[in-house]
Order: structure tokens, then sequence, then C-alpha cells
């Protein structure tokens, strides 16, 4: 009951729960790791002091898990963190409200005493994944990163449910072990409530067993053998402002060397990959334009953009594979004038994915549909100029810098040697499970849109941890959907993962290299690609009901 007591309880349930995510990889911990929250906040005075202990608990828990992010940005992390615990102190409150840790005492529900652990258990389950699931989505995007059932990826068996439920059903699974222990461990001391808490736990049982008997019979099926694809695995940091630990051109020809030298090594593959933002822009109006204009350094870009295409055009009709290279798409372009003359500057800059064929031909592109705030876009220029202006004062960037997104209704297709099809998924769109999962909803003909992922993302403006973290949260988006996925990922981890969430072939954090594998594609369509975040709905409603019965 005393605070140094609830500090001690919050600091074992972020302990525990740290260590059940990669690099620890201790997943059995998330079972009981949010016992100790839950008995704070049964212990709590109020509702209010349940919301607050469980806001000290989530902000612990994200600075233990996302500190990584103070390299970029000191104050943009502090600031984060103390708005994700909000998420932890409103699943708190509405709990405490709910009164779902109270004893089951006869007289509360007389005629269904044992049903009523039942209810909480389920109610406490929908609570926490309505509340992940609204985290995902807002404000500004949101930011779905270390749900609970991410951590359950080194149990392969228990997520396979993922595509009926997407990850949210093993946050609710998890959840409910967390809540009966809970419940047990606050009420052992009465042999009644013991008694009661045995339907409860049947229950708990019984889920495990059709979640574990669900995901053997899913990873027996069979797959068959699709295109052989080729990572390239960079290792340059990344600064603040944008700037690479390297010039361009020795960027550029650190690729091509090092794809030269795998395709020698490895014939007959069929795609090439290059991650996020490595090269220049390779749209062929940033290249005409610029070799217009009469300016030193757009002379030096033209002649690097133009030289760029030409070599990769290039090696792909040499070796016959496809490439994707990721890079910046500019256009529509302006004068400025200054003091010391006029400049030109691209009003529309695109996150883009590049693609040549085999045959050298680029007339295909995957824009970036789902951009980051305060990286690649600054919020609240049109709602809140006041505040826009000063967040603009504190960015690293010296003019306004503001990416433009996609269009999610051109999520490009690329087809690759007549027999396959692939969709792009940049940097932290393959957290997205609703973008991904319409990448490959079935159309007209019935079948997937595509059959695999690629993946290319630049984690050089971060460390330590978030590469691990990143490639155990992405490995949903193939389970989810049934599709292998290849990532190519400045720093890393870049490598491949199956349809059943496994990963192979990769290549370690701040290492550069390369990665061949032949992928083994899953015709499978799932309930989850076709309905997507249903499961997490009925959360939310569930949650909802529960707050107007209260």
């Amino acid at each position: 009951m005393r605070w140094w007591g609830k500090l001690l309880l919050l600091l074992l349930s972020i302990v525990l729960l740290t260590c059940s995510y990669w690099p620890f990889k201790q997943f059995y911990l998330a079972w009981i790791a949010l016992v100790p929250w839950l008995i704070v906040v049964r212990r709590s005075r109020s509702i209010w002091t349940a919301f607050f202990w469980s806001w000290v608990g989530g902000v612990g828990f994200f600075i233990a898990n996302m500190w990584w992010l103070a390299y970029l940005t000191g104050p943009g992390m502090i600031a984060l963190m103390a708005w994700l615990g909000v998420y932890w102190g409103v699943a708190g409150a509405i709990i405490r409200g709910l009164g779902l840790l109270e004893p089951v005492k006869r007289g509360t529900l007389p005629e269904i005493c044992e049903g009523r652990a039942v209810a909480s258990i389920v109610l406490i389950a929908a609570v926490w994944t309505a509340l992940e699931w609204v985290r995902g989505i807002w404000p500004l995007g949101g930011l779905a990163w270390q749900y609970l059932g991410h951590s359950q990826s080194p149990a392969l068996y228990l997520c396979q449910i993922a595509d009926i439920t997407g990850v949210f059903g093993i946050s609710f699974f998890i959840m409910t072990v967390n809540a009966w222990v809970a419940l047990f461990v606050l009420h052992r001391a009465s042999p009644l409530d013991g008694k009661r808490l045995l339907p409860a736990g049947i229950m708990v049982g019984a889920m495990l067993v059709f979640v574990l008997g669900y995901g053997i019979f899913r990873m027996s099926q069979t797959t068959h053998p699709g295109p052989t694809v080729l990572v390239v695995q960079p290792s340059y940091p990344q600064s603040n402002s944008g700037e690479k630990g390297a010039d361009q051109s020795e960027i550029v020809d650190f690729h091509l060397s090092q794809t030269k030298k795998a395709l020698t090594q490895h014939p007959g593959v069929n795609l090439v990959v290059w991650s996020e933002t490595m090269m220049p822009a390779l749209n062929l109006e940033a290249r005409q334009y610029t070799a217009a204009l009469a300016s030193k350094y757009w002379a030096e870009q033209s002649q690097l953009m133009s030289q760029t295409s030409e070599q990769i055009a290039h090696l792909a009709s040499e070796y016959h594979t496809a490439i994707l290279a990721g890079g910046l798409y500019l256009g529509d372009w302006i004068l400025k004038r200054t003091e010391g003359g006029q400049y030109a500057l691209p009003q529309d800059r695109r996150n883009a994915a590049f693609y040549f064929t085999s045959q050298g031909q680029t007339d295909l592109r995957y824009d970036k549909i789902h951009l980051v705030p305060f990286g690649e876009y600054l919020p609240f220029k049109q709602t809140i100029p006041a505040l826009y202006k000063l967040l603009l004062s504190m960015s690293p960037y010296p003019e306004e810098y503001t990416l433009t997104a996609g269009s999610p209704d051109t999520m490009t297709v690329f087809p690759l040697a007549t027999k396959w099809r692939f969709v792009t998924a940049i940097c932290f769109e393959d957290m997205d499970g609703d973008l991904i999962r319409r990448m490959f909803k079935p159309g007209a003909d019935g079948r997937k849109r595509a059959e695999l992922i690629v993946n290319i993302t630049n984690d050089g403006w971060f460390k330590y941890n978030e590469m691990p973290q990143h490639l155990q949260f992405a490995v949903f988006r193939s389970i989810e959907n049934r599709v292998p996925t290849a990532r190519s990922v400045n720093t890393g981890i870049s490598g491949f993962i199956d349809s059943m969430g496994r990963t192979s072939n990769l290549i370690p954090a701040n290492q550069t290299g390369t990665s061949v594998q032949t992928l083994a594609l899953d015709d499978r369509i799932t309930l989850y690609t076709r309905i997507g975040d249903i499961f997490a709905y009925i959360c939310v409603a569930a949650t909802g009901l529960g707050l107007l019965a209260s």
C-alpha cells in the first residue's frame, strides 16, 4: 500500500516485460510481467491514483525500451515517453474503475459468481488490447511499437493466430494469463475465491490449447519455391540533419560493387534490394530539370543522378536481374530569389522505391504512404500555426523540410520475372498492419495482390536494441498475410522472414554485407488480410460497453 512498494512492483513489471522482447527473447516472462502492475492498480485508492501509478509504469517501460530515441532528440524522447505512458494510465483507470480485480464475493452477482472471474479476465484483456490498438492509430498515425503480442515471436506456434486476429489476438491471450495470475495472487488467501477462479483458469487453459493447436496446424502446411532475392546491407550512420556517414557517390559505388560481387557468386538472382534513401533522386523530371539550371551544385547533382540511373540500369540488364533501390523523388520545382542570387527548390519530395526491370527499364516506383511525424513532416501547420512555427524553429533542417505522402489508392504492385508480384513497405510502414494487409487484399480475380513484401529501411538514425526490435515486430506482417518478407536495412538487420515468421540469413546490425535466399511462397489468403483489425474493434466495443454498464 505504500508508495515505495508500488514503485518496486512497477519496476518488476518493467524489468520482466523488457526482458520478454528482443534482444533478450525471454518471451515467457510476458505471461506474468504485468501481474505486479495489476496488483498496483488493485491497491490504488482511487481511479485517479490508478491512472497516475499506471502512467508512471508506462513511462518507465517505454524509456527502458525506447531510450535510443534520445540520440535523435532528447526533448522529443521525453515528450513521447510521457505521452505513451498515458495509454497505460487509461488502461489502469478503466480496470480500477470497473472493479475488475475486486474479490468475487457471494451476493455481488448471486447467480453467476464463478462467471464473474471469467468476465473480469476477458474484459481486462479487452481493455489492454483496445488501448494498444488506439495507440497504434492515434494521434498523428500512432506508434505501433512494442505491443504485448510482439514479445511472443520466439514462440512462433503461439503467433500463428495472427492470421485471424492480427497481433492483437496474441496480446489479448497473453493479457488473459496475466489477469488470471493477478486474481490468483490477490485472492489466494480466500479458499472460496480460489475455487471460483477455477472456471477462469479452465478458460485460459482452453485458450492456450486452441492457440497452440492452431499454430501447430498452420505451421505444418506447405509452401512452394518463389523468386531468389539478394538484399544489400550498408552501414552508414545517419545524423539528425539527414547527412550520412559518406558522400553520395561513395554510397552508390558501395552498392554497385557489393551487388556485382554477390551476383557473380550467386547467379540466377531475380531481385536485388537496396535500402531506403541510399540513392540520389532517380526520377527523370529531377534529372532533366537540374541539368538545365545554371548552378554548380545542381549541375553536379544532375550528373550524379543521371550517372547513377544509367549504372543501375546497366547492372540490371547485364545480370538479368530486377533492382529495387530506395531514393528520393524530387518534383514541382520553383526558383527562389535571395540576396546572393537564386536557387532551385523542389516542392514535391517523396520517399520512394525505384524499380529497374531485368531489361534495365524504370517506369515504376512506390511512394511512401505512412510518413513519420517530426521526421518526415511537421504536424499542426494548418491546425495550430503557432505550435508549427515553434517546432520548425527546433528542427535540425536548415529550412522547412516536408515529404509528400504517396496516395493510399496507388499501392504499387511490382511484377517480377513474369511469374511473381511484390509490394514494398518503406521504413516503419512494416509496423502498420492495416496498411500492409490492404496491399495484399484480394482483387476481383480472388488472388492476393502480391506474393511477398520487400521492406527497405534506414535504421541508421538509431542505435542498439532498436534494430532487433524493428525486425521482431516486422515478423508479424508476414504471419498476418502469409507472405515472406525480404528486408534491406541500412545498419541492419537485413535478411528474410518466411510466411510463418521464421527469420533466416540475417546480417547482424552495424555490419556491411549481402544475403541471398530463394523465398518460399504461400498461397493462403488469411482472414486478417480480408477483414483487418475486426478483433481489435471488438475489444474496443467491449471496453465501451463495460464503461457504459458501470
